[in-house]
């Protein structure tokens, strides 16, 4: 259908020119309907742009003034493209799209809103729309021709080989482009011979052999017919050659392709992770031209190729934040191997979805269910079966060989060892192997694997980030090409850039605003008068001027297309990472992310930076002044990097900043200066309640910093042999009465470079948690941006896992809860008021809750088979529903709107622990009240505990705000070993400890064991009790829903996620377990 010459035209005009970029060039131009492109990457936007010259006007759909320019552009015949479309568009263009056009007198007239207006046939109209995947209903679809310009891999690829053809061999590009020409003249020579002699042929008369034209015209096209045969021949042998030498450099392409789309994916981990096409093909260029020449063409294919990736990852690298870039890295190596099918599918979505649909009924028994629980068992059966190639005998090695392969999974470093009996040898195993076994035996070593694979695939640049600094950024730069700062707490680049400046004799013209409200106009002036001068402008804290935000956005647009900027300009911007940044400026800007840095040193030595020696020493009393503001440093470092350990560390992720320090510090500095001895308590509580403590929301968090502060503002920290840590690295200097400043910071140098838990008070076991919870974030935030397909399952399609799936889980769902068949103590009512026992009205409102769940899957599970037969529209709940079963996760659907409980189980694990709840409050209701109370399967715990006094509270008549819980553990954490409810109160059981254990012995809170994360607790007696005094010596253990600890903040001033605090004996301090985060949880992640 498409028109070479034409084609080559568009070629030039910007399409690019792979197959499927020119089928959609062909349907845009040849369509019968008005094209909506879907165009995330802007090939088809400015394509438009180049092929329709000025007289193009564009638009956008908020755009006060929409019908007044549709109106001008349908009156003049002027080409209109409308950009950045929605998934609903608006009603008013109804007529257009429809191409409601009728006569009236002669004229060609068409209704827009209200008015007639005259229509010229020469009116064309584009839509685009940045948006990936937009759901377009029906009757949108039905009156536009949908065309996606959304890059494909395959048109990619084509389109970077010929960059890479362009560089490398570009006379043989200029021979394919010249034989195309050549044939489209010829076919056109063909064809206006055949429409002559078939013109002739139908106005001779008479007998045609005395046609002397005609006759002619037939000889000179069968000369010109042979002549174009034989250079159409030719031009084939030549195109094949030509086609063979660009071949050559498909690898390079290759590269370049799945390079591209893990960059492009990116920008769903963070908004401001936004590289244009245009951005990658241009270093994609310079990355050719900057790799090393060799006569060679293996060489230079290498060459090439690591020249593409290490200059393209770095690019990209320095506009991504710490705790990205090893995933970056990591999904770049798989990305290669996936490509290269030596990872199948089906190991992939093992590591990141987990087991999925595998039938269990030939697994091998656990060889030690003591050392390898199930899970892990299910796992490793899972890797035979995923990898029948290489692992195929997997869980017969480890049964055959079990101490071995304990020895290999305790080793520090396993991820550096072979494996038991060479058997990575003996099966050559790849490395990725290596990973899924690790996952499945020791996740919290998983993130060292991870490095070690990326290493292993790409080279030590790709695991060692180096920093990039402003005259590298300024290097790469341009006039037109903004360079933004992406901020974090606690870094500010100004200081830097400014020194850089100062080096090139730009600090003194170089124009500073802090963007906020009323600072637009200023911002817009300062950039065209730097824009004529040449000088620099740094526009500070986009983020908290929301609404400049699409004028800065025009002014980059502006800065691309003028001619006028003088070629020293630059524009410097910084904001915290905004979903509302333009991203435009991001995609074609030059990005460098700017954090603290990081580790407990670091952290104390940034706070010595800014200090002169007058401070030091500004104090009548020195000595106390010298070692409290250390102290103050070190506590506002351990603080911030407590914060490492998740939830363990903090219950809410608190941003405490240099501001706090200082106003500490100085508060601290005029308490000294006061009469008497130093005011200990007032220090603690300024500092901890206020200065700090105003920060903190969590009352559990409130304690914990209050005992972490007092390790350092504390009459002990001026003894001589004061330590801040159990081992004695961390403390104060010995000669801190007289050392300078320089031998301060050459003393906080000497610190570790990594830091053990035991200087936060923790357990070791916290770095194992800290260390499990990185590889599940770069695993997590892996999956978080794969395309929508599933490996496994014996290569069944997604659509057929889904359906299988939700079929079987449709199946599996219990029956609602009824009243009809319940026992008589399940819902007693009191004789004497006629009113429902307490413990009823809480059990009938927790069945009504599992029976509104229940209902709410059964229709949701029914939809989602029905919407991926095609039968009923996939709507965006059941598209995400859809997603969530791929990928093991609890559909949204299901918990949203308070109709499911929290929990942070997979799918798989979630179904089935739905399952025993359901059972459990069934028997409840069938069988009457049970000797004791599984407590995490309730909803509402607080509410069950609170039905517990108001029943003690009626039958007693004691006011139920006189009462709360006595607990007394018991000896056994297994509910089968009671035989009858307790003598008072109820019995709880399920709940787990979290950075503690139980010490049966001598019946006290313990600590953990190495290695082991949860252990369950003890089951619990609950007894309600009048007027109770807390007592203190005893820790009050805070009891959580889920793991994650943070909920929303109740008027209790507690988290929802709270249910209430257990009094245990203990034989240290209470602070000790504060400090290491012990809690109870009611349930497990998994």
């Amino acid at each position: 259908m498409g028109n070479p010459v034409e084609i080559r035209e568009w070629n030039l005009q910007g399409l690019p020119t792979d197959g499927v970029s020119i089928n959609n060039g062909v349907m845009v131009s040849r369509g019968k309907r008005w094209p909506l492109m879907i165009d995330p990457q802007a090939q088809g936007n400015k394509w438009i742009k180049k092929k329709e010259g000025k007289d193009l006007k564009t638009l956008k759909m908020t755009n006060p003034k929409m019908l007044l320019i549709l109106d001008g552009c349908i009156r003049t015949g002027s080409p209109l493209l409308m950009e950045d479309i929605e998934e609903t568009l608006d009603p008013a263009l109804e007529p257009i799209l429809l191409k409601a056009v009728y006569e009236t007198n002669g004229t060609l007239k068409i209704k827009l809103g209200d008015s007639e207006v005259d229509y010229d046939k020469n009116f064309l109209f584009y839509m685009t729309t940045k948006m990936p995947n937009p759901h377009y209903f029906p009757e949108v679809c039905i009156k536009v021709t949908v065309i996606n310009f959304t890059v494909t891999f395959d048109g990619l690829e084509e389109q970077l080989l010929n960059e890479v053809v362009s560089k490398e061999i570009p006379e043989t590009l200029q021979k394919r482009v010249g034989l195309m020409l050549q044939l489209a003249d010829d076919k056109k020579v063909l064809k206006q011979l055949e429409d002559k002699i078939l013109k002739l042929l139908s106005e001779s008369q008479g007998n045609i052999l005395d046609d002397l034209v005609l006759i002619n015209t037939l000889g000179e096209s069968k000369e010109t017919s042979t002549a174009v045969n034989e250079r159409v021949a030719a031009a084939e042998v030549a195109a094949v050659q030509i086609d063979a030498a660009c071949k050559q450099y498909t690898e390079v392409a290759t590269a370049g392709s799945i390079l591209y789309f893990v960059v492009a994916d990116l920008a769903n981990i963070n908004p401001m992770y936004q590289f244009s096409l245009f951005y990658f093909v241009r270093i994609f260029n310079t990355c050719i031209d900057k790799a090393r020449k060799s006569p060679d063409i293996d060489i230079r294919m290498n060459n090439l190729t690591n020249q593409i990736l290490s200059g393209i990852f770095q690019n990209v690298c320095r506009g991504l934040f710490e705790d990205n870039k090893l995933t970056c890295s990591f999904i770049i190596a798989t990305s290669f191997q996936r490509h290269n099918q030596e990872v199948s599918p089906a190991e992939w979505s093992l590591l990141l979805r987990g087991i999925g649909l595998l039938d269990m009924s030939e697994k091998p028994p656990n060889p030690d269910p003591d050392w390898l629980s199930e899970k892990m068992w299910d796992y490793m059966y899972a890797i035979q079966m995923y990898s029948p190639d290489r692992c195929h005998d997997i869980c017969q090695h480890i049964t055959d060989h079990l101490e071995e392969w304990k020895e290999w999974v305790e080793n520090d470093r396993p991820h550096l060892l072979p494996l038991p009996r060479a058997y990575d040898e003996v099966n050559m195993l790849n490395y990725f192997q290596y990973l899924l076994l690790l996952k499945g035996l020791a996740p919290e070593k998983l993130v060292f694997a991870i490095q070690e694979h990326t290493r292993r695939c790409l080279g030590e640049n790709f695991i060692i980030f180096p920093t990039a600094t402003v005259a590298e950024l300024y290097a790469d730069s341009s006039r037109s090409t903004p360079i933004v700062f992406v901020l974090s707490t606690g870094a500010d680049p100004t200081s830097a850039l400014l020194r850089f400046a100062q080096d090139l004799d730009m600090a003194s013209t170089m124009g500073i605003i802090s963007l906020g409200q009323g600072q637009g106009p200023k911002a817009k002036k300062l950039v065209d008068e730097a824009c004529k001068k040449g000088t620099w402008v740094l526009l500070q804290n986009c983020h908290l001027y929301k609404t400049f935000m699409p004028e800065l956005e025009k002014m980059c647009e502006i800065l691309e297309e003028s001619l006028t900027v003088h070629k020293e300009f630059r524009l410097f911007l910084t904001s915290m990472p905004a979903v509302y940044f333009p991203v435009p400026v991001l995609q074609n800007g030059i990005k460098l992310t700017t954090e603290p840095p990081k580790g407990l040193r670091a952290n104390v030595l940034r706070s010595f930076l800014p200090m002169t020696e007058d401070q030091l020493s500004d104090s009548s009393k020195s000595s106390a002044w010298r070692k409290l503001q250390f102290s103050l440093k070190f506590f506002h470092a351990v603080i911030q990097e407590r914060r490492k350990f998740g939830p363990l560390g903090w219950n809410i992720r608190y941003e405490f900043n240099d501001s706090d320090l200082e106003t500490s510090t100085t508060i601290t500095h005029n308490m000294l200066e006061l009469d008497g001895p130093i005011p200990w308590d007032t220090l603690l509580f300024v500092i901890g309640h206020i200065n700090y403590g105003g920060r903190v929301t969590d009352d559990n968090d409130r304690k914990c910093l209050l005992a972490i502060l007092e390790k350092y503002v504390s009459p002990p920290l001026l003894e001589q042999d004061y330590v801040f840590s159990s081992s004695g690295t961390y403390r104060c200097p010995q000669d801190s009465d007289v050392l300078d400043l320089e031998g301060w910071r050459k003393f906080v140098s000497s610190f570790p470079l990594s830091e053990l838990p035991e200087v936060f008070g923790m357990h070791d076991n916290a770095n194992i948690n800290y260390m499990s919870q990185e590889a599940d974030k770069v695993l997590d935030v892996v999956l978080s941006i794969q395309p929508r397909d599933a490996g496994g399952a014996g290569g069944k399609s997604p659509e057929d896992i889904v359906l299988e799936l939700a079929a079987g889980q449709e199946q599996n769902l219990p029956l609602p809860i009824s009243d009809e068949s319940a026992h008589p103590d399940s819902f007693a009512v009191n004789a004497e008021t006629g009113l429902m026992t307490s413990l009823g009205t809480c059990l009938s409102q927790e069945m009504a809750r599992f029976n509104r769940l229940l209902k709410q899957m059964t229709v949701t599970l029914n939809q989602l088979q029905k919407a991926v037969k095609g039968i009923i529209v996939m709507t965006g709940e059941l598209d995400d529903m859809y997603n969530s079963e791929i990928n093991n996760q609890v559909p949204e659907i299901w918990t949203k709107g308070g109709i499911g409980y929290p929990c942070l189980k997979p799918l798989s694990s979630w179904f089935q622990d739905m399952l025993l709840r359901f059972e459990f409050f069934r028997d409840w209701v069938e069988k009457g009240i049970p000797i004791a109370y599984w407590i995490s399967s309730f909803y509402f715990p607080q509410g069950f505990l609170t039905s517990i006094l108001q029943g003690f509270s009626r039958l007693n008549m004691i006011p139920v705000d006189q009462l709360s819980f006595e607990f007394v553990m018991q000896d056994t954490d297994n509910v089968d070993d009671l035989t009858e409810p307790p003598e008072e109160g109820i019995y709880i059981h399920g709940l787990f400890m979290d950075g503690a254990a139980w010490n049966y012995v001598d019946m006290v809170i313990d600590d953990q064991q190495f290695g082991t994360m949860f252990v369950k607790s003890p089951i619990i007696n609950f007894i309600p009790w009048q007027d109770k005094k807390t007592n203190f010596d005893k820790y009050h253990i805070p009891v959580y829903k889920t793991s994650v600890r943070a909920g929303t903040l109740s008027t209790t001033g507690h988290s929802t996620n709270f249910v209430l605090k257990i009094e245990v004996e203990t034989e240290r301090l209470p602070a000790y377990w504060t400090l290491k985060g012990a809690a109870l949880l009611t349930m497990l992640n998994d």
